[in-house]
């Protein structure tokens, strides 16, 4: 459409494809012709470097969990600054054999006055995620990969970097969009907190359990209430009414300030209002420098103990399954009689919910004590269970103590807590104290057994993996009710979600709903839109029939079907990936 000079017809293409190509005419861009591959020089990348080293040590993290989120895609997951120069990317082995991968390496410049449309530099011009798929490239050169990027903002509004996903396959898109913006909130809420030791910052949500995740809005302040800078999430939750030029604390909220922050740092969650009388739930965020000091008073570290006490939660946990049922029911009646439990799973099956769940059924008004094991063997010492035993413990007149990944108790650690459970000797004798452990359940091992784990004989019941449970849909509503209320799913598209491989159970699924959630406006989720999002995990590749009967070449056969998808049912370039004829492909994708 470009080469041919023609005009753009109106809605032709998207509207910042068709804004940005008349930029890149205006700018004396050729289509025809071939982009300049700009780059910086050896000691302007190290100023570059240099200059962003401390950003750069939150963006690479995310950049490698973005990597290992898209993996299999064909993909490069990128980080620019501000002036669109590629500073650090990740590739998979097919990508970084590609032409595009030549092109989009560190230190190679991406603005649009230099390289026409492209992901990166229409996210800058416009200040917005931007995705970019094939054609819709100024230049025709880079026409067989599909972009996804996104800013990164600082808290004055400045952008400071961008997030880049790139990939030969287009289909996933959507899914990836949703991945980059998390990780840009994530990278932003970082450096937030880092930029503002100094000062309060408060973390706000109109729901209370949001508090705990990245989607608060954060606003920093000084001791007078002065506003010294807010995240991107604090202008989408109060926005409309003057929020740009706010300058304090009081601009845009009711109450006395003072009055607020005595309460905020004394640990407590209040609600606060508005001028346009919205209510939000409010507290301050744990790197806050009074709380911080607090906690060094006290000799304990920001980072969640070894030890603690838990404050138990009336959440909302699905059990319709038979199974799950039953695991709750065994539970509680052996804590009710002083026998220790171990509720065992596959990470992601809810074993927390149910300690909790537990907890409150066999001592609700007691205290909830939970003890990482992993942790105690590795940094503990003899002083870190010591405020939980004795007479004046805080188990000493009851509770349950939760003992976390059970199976590390090894050694020193292991000692300490045959000490423990010594001085806790009489209460678990009287039923006073329930101990439960949570721990995974090792291959072969199914159904209730005695096993010893802490120096203890228990009890163990295994809590089922997602994909052999039957309140599956409950489960899924129940997720996404609390993620996204104006969401719903269809009776399609919850058989669509259940077909997915999930090895994070629940919270893989509570992942693949926050993404269908920041993928699609409020309404009914559709079958359709599942598929789209996830095209590649929904549906289970089978062999061909000819080779279905072989173990090694149903392997190779399910391995050539799943390449031909990824390339988007392109025989040649399947071919070419795995270097086979493509007569070998068609052999393969016939049933």
């Amino acid at each position: 459409m470009l080469e041919s000079g023609r005009s753009i017809a109106q809605g032709s293409v998207p509207e910042p494809i068709a804004t940005s190509w008349n930029r890149c005419r205006q700018m004396g861009l050729d289509p025809c012709n071939v982009p300049t591959d700009a780059a910086l020089s050896d000691n302007e990348l190290r100023i570059a470097l240099q200059a962003k080293e401390r950003l750069m040590q939150f963006v690479r993290p995310e950049l490698e969990l973005l990597s290992s989120q898209i993996a299999g895609t064909n993909f490069l997951c990128a980080f620019a600054d501000e002036n669109g120069v590629v500073l650090d990317a990740i590739t998979d082995s097919e990508f970084d054999a590609s032409e595009c991968a030549r092109s989009v390496r560190v230190g190679s410049v991406w603005r649009e006055e230099i390289r026409g449309t492209n992901a990166l530099g229409l996210a800058l011009s416009t200040r917005q995620t931007s995705m970019v798929t094939g054609q819709e490239h100024f230049f025709g050169c880079h026409g067989g990969v599909s972009c996804v990027s996104t800013p990164i903002f600082a808290s004055d509004g400045k952008i400071v970097g961008l997030l880049d996903a790139s990939s030969e396959v287009e289909e996933r898109q959507l899914h990836t969009r949703a991945l980059v913006k998390l990780a840009a909130t994530n990278i932003e809420n970082r450096h937030f907190v880092e930029a503002h030791q100094t000062e309060y910052i408060i973390q706000f949500h109109p729901r209370q359990e949001y508090l705990a995740t990245q989607s608060v809005g954060l606003i920093a302040v000084d001791a007078t209430g002065r506003i010294a800078g807010v995240n991107r999430n604090s202008s989408r939750l109060l926005s409309g009414f003057g929020f740009a030029k706010a300058k304090s604390f009081g601009d845009l909220f009711r109450g006395d300030f003072r009055v607020i922050l005595r309460k905020l740092t004394a640990g407590e969650t209040l609600q606060l209002c508005e001028w346009l009388n919205s209510g939000f739930f409010a507290r301050l965020h744990p790197a806050s420098p009074y709380l911080a000091t607090r906690a060094a008073a006290r000799g304990a570290p920001i980072a969640p103990p070894v030890a603690y006490r838990m404050k138990s939660v009336q959440r909302e946990f699905v059990l319709d399954d038979e199974m799950a049922r039953d695991c709750l029911r065994v539970a509680v009646k052996a804590a009710k009689l002083g026998q220790p439990v171990v509720i065992r799973g596959a990470p992601g099956t809810g074993k927390t919910a149910l300690t909790d769940a537990v907890h409150r059924h066999a001592q609700p008004v007691r205290p909830l004590i939970v003890i990482d094991c992993r942790r105690l063997c590795r940094e503990g010492g003899t002083e870190v269970l010591f405020p939980y035993a004795g007479p004046a413990g805080a188990l000493s007149n009851g509770g349950t103590l939760v003992l976390e990944n059970a199976s590390a108790a090894k050694g020193q650690g292991l000692r300490q807590l045959e000490t423990l459970l010594d001085g806790l000797g009489d209460a678990l004798a009287a039923g006073l104290v329930s101990v439960l452990a949570t721990d995974r359940v090792p291959p072969g091992e199914i159904g209730p057994r005695i096993v010893g784990r802490a120096g203890l004989k228990m009890l163990a019941v295994d809590l089922p993996p997602l994909a052999l449970r039957t309140d599956f849909d409950k489960i899924a509503r129940g997720i996404l009710a609390g993620l996204s209320p104006a969401h719903q799913l269809s009776t399609k598209a919850l058989k669509a979600l259940s077909d997915i491989d999930r090895p994070g159970n629940i919270a893989d699924l509570r992942h693949h709903l926050q993404v269908l959630v920041a993928s699609y406006p409020a309404g009914v989720v559709r079958d359709s839109q599942v598929t789209h999002v996830f095209p590649q995990q929904t549906s289970k590749i089978s062999a061909c029939a000819r080779c279905d009967s072989a173990p090694i070449r149903r392997q190779r056969c399910i391995e050539i079907r799943q390449k031909f998808r990824a390339c988007q049912g392109n025989v040649a370039l399947t071919a070419r990936r795995l270097g086979v004829s493509r007569n070998t492909v068609y052999a393969h994708l016939k049933d």
